[in-house]
């Protein structure tokens, strides 16, 4: 699911109230949205923001705080084996955002279950994906790179100290605002899992899913998300991802059997290399921790700058 489109601020409807429906409302509220019991939440629905795998993406207003945030409205079809799908996986989403609060990941405020729409209340997050901004602007020059993936790291590190892989981490699924600050959106296929376990399932984004992955037949764990980290480097140094010379069949073939890695553009320095080098191991065993990546001399500086401006 995407939990925030590419671009936000685009296709504006007319902004519209919510209504103070007669109907039953099934309300959750957290972090800054104050509803003390069944009262009501001031705010106004704005303009159409872009639609996501579930449904459209509005941006909200609260008209007692004046804070800007992000709804999701989701159609509940109780007799449609596909909504209950949509809503098995936005139910997983919400239920692991909710336990999440970090700088470089978008906060989850809250839901609503009004009649059969699910709301679901996310931060808004001024700017654009990874993704819109290299269509845009073309590939990043390696300082912001740099500052990019010591944040996405810090995102990662922190999932990772709770045991909870995002498993689809790329351009789309990375906002960027104006302060060049990054966030991690889109835990739809996210998972928790316990210490020791592993998955065996085939989700994420083709180009970016690490080799294991792609076999689907052995068990995969946290270091899924650090090949695709090195897949987003590549993507950020050459505004395409790895491997898109090939059709996706033979993507596939060359990640899980080629030898070699996706080409490493010569203007990148060489720690900058042995960076996505140590990511994009095929034997996951050989891969870094992303605690142990924060330490690399590619991303070193930036991740000791943000914990002495945190301290």
């Amino acid at each position: 699911m995407d939990a925030m489109p590419d671009r936000q601020g685009e296709n504006s409807e007319s902004s519209k109230s919510s209504s103070s429906s007669k109907s039953q409302r099934n309300k959750i509220y957290v972090n800054g949205f104050n509803a003390s019991g069944p009262s009501q939440l001031s705010w106004k629905k704005g303009m159409l923001l872009g639609r996501g795998t579930f449904g459209p993406v509005y941006q909200g207003f609260n008209t007692e705080n004046g804070q800007r945030f992000v709804i999701k409205e989701v159609p509940v079809i109780s007799d449609d084996p596909h909504s209950k799908e949509s809503l098995k996986q936005l139910n997983q989403e919400i239920k692991l955002l909710g336990q999440l609060s970090h700088a470089n990941i978008v906060q989850y405020y809250g839901s609503e279950l009004v009649d059969d729409t699910l709301s679901v209340y996310l931060e808004y997050v001024s700017g654009a994906s990874i993704y819109m901004l290299l269509q845009e602007f073309g590939s990043f020059g390696e300082p912001l790179i740099k500052i990019y993936t010591a944040q996405i790291l810090s995102g990662l590190v922190y999932l990772h100290g709770k045991n909870i892989v995002h498993r689809d981490i790329k351009g789309t699924n990375i906002l960027a605002n104006s302060y060049g600050e990054v966030k991690l959106v889109d835990f739809g296929i996210a998972k928790h899992i316990s210490y020791g376990a592993f998955i065996r399932s085939l989700r994420g984004s083709p180009y970016w899913m690490a080799p294991e992955v792609i076999m689907n037949r052995n068990e995969h764990n946290l270091s899924v998300d650090i090949w695709s980290l090195g897949c987003a480097v590549l993507e950020m140094a050459t505004s395409k991802p790895p491997w898109s010379r090939f059709e996706w069949m033979d993507a596939k073939h060359e990640i899980v059997f080629g030898k070699d890695i996706p080409d490493i553009p010569g203007h990148l320095s060489s720690e900058a290399k042995s960076f996505v080098m140590s990511c994009l191991q095929r034997d996951p065993s050989n891969r870094p921790t992303a605690a142990q990546l924060m330490d690399h001399p590619f991303v070193r500086d930036q991740a000791a700058r943000k914990s002495n401006k945190l301290s």
